[in-house]
């Protein structure tokens, strides 16, 4: 988008549960949970969810969702940033979104499914990480290429409407103006998949952003080869007043923040 250049997800298919997920009948929703690690603290942050792994993966069996994934925030970055890692649940529906928020448990075999040292890490849970907020986003569009299954660099744009814009026009715009040209990029490998999501809870005018777009790399090389997406926007819509479209992208939303995080682990590995 024009701010973007200025700064610079029901599995994708059954057998890629742990992307985002692809345009389905069912709804489909995403937990966001982020945690904050602190100095010296990370190797054992990284074996603790080596153990939450197993046991989401024993929920993920049992039906309970449907994929789980680890990233961590690469950028921005610092001790003062508010979290450094975050992880991401994906949901079919809300009948399995609200038995998770309203009834979630242990797996019934939780002493026999991890050692007496991941045991002892996960009773620890709450000494090696803050668990500093959890939010809840539903799916609304995507497109993705052949390479989604390689997702390594994951850019989340975190998004606010101005007075005159709406989740309504900021949607529009995403799909009406950006998502052909990601589509464009995706087809030269230049990335492997685009996500729009919208945030459902919390909310209320409070809330500092309300939507983003997901921008999916293969690696840091595809990332950085072209983060500028704007050479595509000029060659999708040769002929249009593209001063009149980047006004109508203003119009309807106001980019907040730009998060570059990397997957670490997943519920398929």
């Amino acid at each position: 988008m024009k701010k973007m250049s200025k700064t610079i997800l029901l599995a994708v298919l059954c057998c890629l549960s742990n992307h985002f997920l692809s345009a389905q009948d069912t709804q489909g929703y995403y937990t966001f949970d982020y945690m904050k690690v602190a100095p010296g603290m990370h190797e054992e942050y990284l074996k603790l969810e080596k153990a939450w792994k197993k046991i989401h993966q024993a929920n993920i069996k049992e039906g309970k969702y449907m994929a789980w994934e680890l990233t961590r925030v690469e950028y921005p970055c610092g001790d003062n940033e508010e979290y450094n890692y975050v992880t991401r649940t994906n949901f079919r529906g809300e009948k399995q979104l609200a038995n998770y928020l309203g009834n979630w448990t242990m797996p019934a075999n939780l002493e026999s499914l991890l050692s007496k040292e991941e045991l002892a890490l996960v009773e620890r849970s709450s000494e090696i990480r803050t668990w500093v907020k959890s939010e809840v986003w539903f799916h609304e569009d995507m497109t993705v290429g052949k390479d989604i299954n390689n997702e390594k660099i994951v850019v989340f744009n975190y998004f606010n409407f101005p007075e005159s814009g709406s989740r309504t026009d900021h949607f529009r715009v995403e799909r009406e103006i950006w998502k052909p040209v990601h589509e464009a990029r995706i087809k030269d490998g230049k990335m492997i998949g685009w996500v729009m999501v919208g945030k459902t809870l919390p909310s209320g005018s409070a809330q500092p952003y309300f939507d983003a777009t997901v921008d999916l790399y293969a690696d840091w090389e595809q990332f950085l080869s072209l983060s500028n997406p704007i050479p595509y926007f000029e060659k999708i819509h040769a002929g249009k007043d593209f001063n009149q479209l980047f006004d109508e992208t203003d119009a309807a939303c106001d980019l907040l923040r730009q998060e570059v995080r990397m997957v670490l682990d997943n519920s398929d590995e």
